[in-house]
């Protein structure tokens, strides 16, 4: 786990990256589109903590100076990508600066996929078929 530390005359701060993540999460689930969180893909720095955090949706790098998230999302169907994007965006990066006084220097947002709702999943073919075309059942 790595930590952002601050040093003032009266003693240390730390913020672990878990909370950065945590923060961002907050703030991005609040943006209207989103509709669930997935899963990044695992990289070398994931593999080498020994599996810890490659399923984690935010992938927070800091140091001294700055903090880089990275933010992995579906969106809800009907939605404006690049506005859900870009209001992922902001809100992630005044939740994190404000909560945590870190400047935030790149808010990195991934559209993963698109959650269907499950009363469409099963029948997408009355969405997209009229009602009056014949549709063959299989019999066996």
């Amino acid at each position: 786990m790595e930590e952002n530390k601050t040093v003032d005359n009266i003693g240390n701060l730390v913020i672990s990256e878990d909370v950065i993540a945590s923060i961002a999460l907050n703030a991005a689930k609040d943006v209207e589109g989103v509709s669930s969180f997935a899963a990044r893909t695992p990289d070398v720095h994931s593999i080498f903590k020994l599996g810890e955090g490659a399923a984690k949706s935010v992938r927070v790098l800091s140091s001294d100076n700055d903090v880089k998230i990275y933010i992995h999302v579906n969106i809800a169907p009907g939605t404006k990508i690049p506005k859900v994007a870009a209001d992922i965006q902001k809100n992630v990066k005044n939740a994190v600066q404000s909560m945590t006084g870190k400047m935030v220097s790149k808010v990195n947002v991934s559209i993963a996929g698109m959650d269907i709702k499950p009363s469409l999943a099963g029948g997408l073919d009355s969405v997209f078929m009229p009602s009056n075309v014949y549709r063959p059942r299989a019999e066996f």
